[in-house]
């Protein structure tokens, strides 16, 4: 009989978020960047973070933003990005939400686990690595 009272779920391990971060670096040295990475379970709290040599200040609260953005929409911060640029100005004002591209979910088995936020590239290099980075567990 199945339980309609308690629900299992997944948890990303700080094991986990520092495979993704040393992935991160890896891609950032690649290309000659410095970024700030931030990683964090679905509630968008915060588990890991790296801010790169040369990264600048601004980046770290940018990529926590972005990352907890991600969790809160369980969708790609560049989603509410869209939506302004499409001209629903409304969508600044939602709590909690940075509109720029760099969030992402990140998801085992269909069930959002935590959430990548990558800050100190222009916003497609961004969003091409913290999508890379959110599905390189599996």
């Amino acid at each position: 009989m199945e339980n309609y009272l308690i629900k299992s779920s997944y948890e990303l391990t700080l094991v986990a978020t520092q495979q993704i971060i040393q992935k991160g670096i890896e891609i950032a040295l690649e290309k000659k960047l410095n970024l700030a990475i931030a990683v964090t379970d679905k509630s968008g709290i915060l588990i890991n973070f790296i801010r790169m040599d040369g990264a600048a200040l601004v980046t770290v609260d940018v990529a926590i933003k972005k990352a907890k953005s991600a969790a809160y929409l369980n969708a790609p911060s560049k989603l509410f990005e869209d939506f302004v640029n499409e001209g629903l100005t409304s969508m600044l004002s939602t709590p909690n939400i940075l509109p720029l591209q760099g969030g992402m979910p990140i998801y085992y088995e269909d069930n959002l686990i935590g959430a990548i936020g990558i800050s100190g590239s222009d916003g497609d290099t961004d969003q091409l690595i913290a999508d890379i980075l959110a599905n390189s567990l599996n």
